[in-house]
């Protein structure tokens, strides 16, 4: 007698004892659910050591930048050059700078603090508000105008070209989660509901307002993912036990997840919020597995304790090796480097081990103080013809008709990955008719440069103002400017420029950067004022330079940041200042991409090594490993494939999905390789072994990966794109990684004989092609 067949017996002679501990056990792990909390930020989804992210940060400590918000003032008629709009535009100035955690000289306004009017007086520079108050007259408005459309860094920017929209622009300091920043933003606009405009906001806070969103659709499908998946348990199984004890399984498993996510710190965020959708699947997938080889022995011996025990003592180890593989692959997450992606690693984790831990425990204890089901599956049906067919198939010529339809699949499929596009725009992502896409669509309607890019300039105290490093800014400005995905940009070097202009306005360009160092520092002097704030330090030596671009488009964005890294090599910043490129969304969302999407490549490399790893070890044969990957192989080559195909782009929702299936897809061919020894050791024959492990381990095969897609469908009927992705790669991968272990897998087998299924050589029997007699 083994080990573990002395463990079941044990168990179930102690049942109840068993089932009293796990519930206790269930309880106080339960008890960490009351430390879960949310956490919706952008920053625990961005790869901490990605150059720009750090760039970011640095960026971000000193001038803010990415938490820009832009408010679009737009008149329900006329232009904005009236009093009764420019009032708007000055009470949701005064109320943005009163907004908690708002960086203050970063408003940015007609009548903003930190937006100065140069003039020349008798010879001496004064600075003032552009608006410090509304103009009662049309001639006041008219020289707030002048005044305005006299500054080239400002014209355009405070009021659009086509003069029906002002904007106000805010910025936020770190703290807050950006979707607490998106509601405060909400509360100011609503202030404004009975004047006589429309208020439009844009900027990375509105971008997590909609992920809080749709996090919160993914709520409302987990329910309707549990009754699918018990449905079709109750449909399989014909009996309520069938459908009770996998769902309970599934239930209890997503507790102690999120149990063990409240003990070790794990907060709930746009990544993991689907967690409890995938353990939902996933354990009653297992548990399934465990329940059709019971019902078998329940027909076979016709005893309930006998049968608890002969099942878990077969599918114990299988269950343990599968499930090992997908949780270790899974926690191979946690070493990506993004923290939204590792939580979503070991919450996936903890509910797999959890599943197989009570498969081990509470449920066989279960099932022996319950008498067996009295009505049992049906074995025939359209099931078994499919499955007799796929036997034909894999034993006929040595399988050859397989191979051939695998080849020409996979050749189908290497012509769409060469097909793939990559990266897009995060609009993508926000459905249409969603409050974050319509108020980014109006204000682009007057102003499109919604997108930040900030370069830093650093160095010694005081480089900032010296006039080689000005005109290093201004020529950075230029080459930026010469992309069409830039729309402006912004520095000290247009502060600088627009008191020239005012001081030596009968020079022949007086809009430009003095040579003269003592000039620079006169001007820089005599127009001293809070709009210096936004661009540079108290010390002098931090000044960043902001462009706005049209789009995030990492396709876009990637090639002009490329540019200006060559650019800044070939032309460096003279005094030692350094130039660090790139912070700012644009960069922000190139890094997440490039890092998220190529490290996902990466990272299923790393999965698919953990798994071959592991079920080598288990299986004690390197080449077993192989055969258990196989089917993994296949259905990425698929996925990507059907990428290119139908031209959804590879960026990082797409290759995290792919990349998640590649774990959730592997327990089917260690169930079946498992199956398929044991039937093979009892009859010594190919085909029938074959068969009666595709009609057994293949039913439930079939089953699980039904069961696993039904349940990510119900989260594909939705408008969010990152919704739909999981709601189709996921049935898609099941669908594959089910096939191609039923198919490819067994000719493999067959053709390769490894020792694991067919035991040394000389005990081997005859191959199929030499056994005419016996077919």
């Amino acid at each position: 007698m083994t080990l573990l067949e002395r463990y079941v017996r044990w168990l179930v002679r102690r049942a109840w004892l068993v089932l009293a501990v796990v519930i206790v056990a269930t309880l106080a792990v339960a008890t960490g659910m009351r430390h879960l909390r949310t956490e919706f930020n952008v920053e625990g989804s961005l790869p901490a050591g990605h150059p720009f992210v750090q760039i970011d940060t640095k960026i971000r400590a000193q001038f803010g930048g990415r938490r820009t918000v832009i408010l679009a003032i737009v008149p329900n008629e006329g232009d904005v050059w009236r009093p009764e709009i420019l009032g708007v535009v000055r009470d949701v100035t005064r109320a943005a700078l009163l907004l908690p955690d708002v960086i203050v000289q970063n408003v940015v306004s007609l009548s903003a603090p930190g937006v100065r009017h140069v003039e020349d007086k008798d010879g001496s520079i004064t600075v003032d508000y552009l608006m410090r108050e509304v103009p009662p007259t049309p001639e006041g408005i008219a020289l707030v105008r002048k005044h305005l459309e006299s500054q080239p860094q400002l014209k355009g920017m405070l009021v659009t070209d086509d003069q029906q929209a002002a904007l106000v622009m805010l910025d936020f300091w770190q703290g807050p989660q950006s979707h607490e920043l998106a509601e405060r933003v909400l509360g100011l606009m609503d202030q404004f509901k009975d004047r006589p405009v429309k208020i439009y906001a844009a900027g990375e806070p509105m971008l997590a307002l909609s992920d809080l969103e749709q996090s919160a659709q993914v709520g409302t499908r987990i329910p309707i993912t549990f009754l699918v998946i018990a449905l079709m348990l109750l449909a399989s199984f014909r009996n309520l036990q069938g459908m009770l004890i996998p769902m309970l399984t599934a239930t209890l498993s997503t507790i102690w997840a999120l149990g063990l996510m409240g003990h070790t710190g794990i907060a709930i965020d746009t990544w993991n919020v689907a967690m409890p959708i995938l353990l939902i699947a996933v354990a009653a997938a297992h548990s399934a597995q465990m329940l059709k080889r019971y019902v078998e022995e329940v027909a076979r011996t016709g005893d309930n304790k006998a049968a608890v025990i002969e099942s878990t003592v077969k599918m114990g180890p299988v269950m343990i090796a599968a499930g090992l593989t997908a949780a270790l692959g899974f926690a191979s997450l946690a070493l990506f480097g993004v923290q939204s992606i590792a939580n979503l690693g070991l919450s996936c984790a903890y509910g797999i081990l959890s599943a197989v831990a009570l498969e081990m425990t509470f449920i066989p204890a279960m099932r022996s103080v319950l008498p067996a089901p009295k009505r049992m599956p049906s074995e025939g049906g359209l099931t078994k013809r499919m499955l007799a067919a796929l036997n034909r198939g894999i034993v006929h010529n040595g399988g050859r008709a397989v191979i051939i339809w695998t080849a020409i699949v996979l050749v189908i499929s290497t012509i769409g990955i060469l097909r793939i596009r990559t990266f897009g725009p995060t609009r993508e992502y926000m459905p249409h008719g969603s409050l974050a896409r319509e108020h980014l669509e109006e204000i682009e309607k007057h102003f499109p440069g919604t997108v930040s890019m900030t370069m830093l300039y650093e160095g010694q105290p005081g480089t900032a103002k010296s006039a080689a490093v000005l005109q290093h800014m201004d020529a950075l400005q230029q080459e930026l400017e010469k992309d069409p995905l830039v729309l402006r940009t912004a520095s000290m070097a247009d502060l600088v420029k627009t008191l020239h202009a005012t001081f030596a306005a009968d020079s022949p360009v007086p809009y430009s950067l003095p040579k003269d160092q003592q000039l620079v520092a006169q001007l820089l002097f005599l127009g001293d004022s809070p709009a210096f704030e936004r661009f540079v330090d108290r010390a002098q030596s931090k000044s960043v330079v902001t462009a706005y671009l049209r789009s995030d488009d990492s396709a876009r964005v990637g090639p002009l940041v490329r540019h200006i890294e060559e650019w800044v090599e070939k032309n460096p910043a003279p005094d030692g200042v350094q130039v660090l490129v790139a912070g700012g969304q644009g960069p922000i969302v190139l890094a997440v991409n490039e890092h998220t999407t190529y490290g996902k490549l990466l990272n299923m490399l790393v999965v698919l090594g953990v798994i071959y790893l592991v079920s080598s070890l288990i299986m004690r044969s390197a080449a077993v490993g192989l055969y258990v990957v196989s089917p993994i192989i296949v259905t990425v080559f698929v996925l990507f494939g059907a990428l290119g195909w139908t031209g959804v782009r590879l960026d990082m929702g797409s290759s995290s999905v792919i990349a998640m299936a590649a774990g959730v897809g592997a327990d089917y061919a260690i169930y079946f390789l498992f199956r398929l020894r044991e039937e093979r050791r009892r009859l010594h024959d190919d085909e029938t072994a074959v068969g009666v492990a595709l009609q057994t381990s293949g039913r439930a095969i079939i089953f699980v990966a039904a069961s696993i897609g039904a349940g990510f469908a119900v989260i594909g009927v939705s408008q969010y794109l990152g919704l739909r992705l999981f709601g189709t790669l996921m049935p898609a991968a099941m669908l594959v990684s089910c096939v191609a272990s039923l198919t490819i897998m067994p000719v493999m087998v067959l053709r390769l004989r490894p020792r694991f299924i067919f035991g040394e050589p000389e005990q081997t029997a005859p191959d199929l092609l030499t056994q005419p007699a016996a077919r």
